[in-house]
């Protein structure tokens, strides 16, 4: 199968005319219909039934024309990405991440990046769990700083596991005066979320089902917000580390989080789109799992 067939077959059935496809290629239509017939012959099986002036798609055709449309268009930021790199022209890198995620590795990667690639223009976005998703299937990041939540099958994103990373909950200052606490005890005070009014349920479904978190709940729009309601003794905010974390405001105490005795630990991956690769996020991931390797 040459993928020039396929450029012509997707075509054919995008325009359900082999006419139209052969004026979009600039080639006639004989020509049209004599590649999508070797391409039946190199695969073995009939796509299309032709009729006196139509056709309709066998279910091999339906499959080829439904992941066919996928693989050309990776091919074709296959193509736009190398002719980048060898131009040197693409000096961006656009990282999403988990807004609940308080550790320094991200911030030294980050400075680790700058400083190697100078030319380099990053852009940080946080987001939640289906912010990060949707910002990658919109290609508003190139790349994910995610958990394992609701993600997608393998064909959807390239996953690159990162390490576990413990929860810790952040409480009023005099909340306790142990240095641990039962995630069931944590229930006269709301749990606070970190994200949007649309996608409240989504989240408050993962703490129950990820983690069994039975209490009440309270939304916020971002974790400056969070931290201040933490600090007036009106809720408490789960953040995520690897081994360290950033400074928090005065006010706040840190906890570690127990399940039944057990730190509560959660699995990060790096996700990556293959429609839309690009060279300094894989350089990114590197040197974030370097990062770690020297805490």
């Amino acid at each position: 199968m040459l993928l020039k067939q396929l450029e012509y077959f997707i075509s054919v059935v995008e325009h359900n005319s082999f006419t139209q496809a052969a004026y979009e290629h600039y080639v006639s239509q004989s020509a049209i219909s004599q590649q999508i017939k070797s391409l039946e012959a190199s695969l073995g099986v009939p796509l299309m039934i032709r009729e006196k002036r139509s056709f309709h798609l066998t279910p091999a055709g339906e499959y080829l024309y439904r992941n066919g449309k996928q693989l050309m268009t990776r091919v074709k930021n296959l193509q736009d990405e190398t002719v980048r790199v060898g131009k040197n022209e693409r000096k961006y890198l656009r990282i999403g991440y988990l807004n609940r995620y308080s550790g320094i590795a991200l911030q030294q990667a980050l400075m680790r990046t700058t400083k190697r690639y100078r030319d380099l223009d990053v852009r940080m976005y946080s987001g939640s769990h289906s912010e990060l998703n949707q910002m990658l299937d919109d290609n508003l990041v190139d790349i994910i700083f995610n958990d394992y939540w609701q993600i997608k099958s393998d064909n959807d994103y390239v996953t690159y596991p990162i390490s576990k990373a413990t929860v810790i909950a952040e409480v009023p200052k005099g909340y306790t005066p142990e240095g641990s606490v039962e995630l069931k005890e944590l229930l006269d005070l709301p749990l606070i979320l970190v994200c949007h009014d649309d996608q409240r349920l989504d989240e408050e479904e993962n703490y129950r089902k990820s983690m069994g978190f039975m209490g009440s709940f309270l939304q916020v729009k971002n974790l400056e917000e969070a931290r201040f309601l933490v600090g007036a003794g009106q809720g408490i905010l789960l953040v995520d580390r690897f081994k360290y974390l950033v400074d928090t405001i005065p006010g706040i105490e840190r906890k570690c989080i127990l399940n039944n005795g057990k730190s509560i630990e959660k699995d990060y991956y790096f996700y990556v789109s293959p429609q839309n690769p690009n060279t300094y996020a894989e350089a990114f991931k590197d040197i974030f799992l370097q990062v770690l390797d020297e805490f």
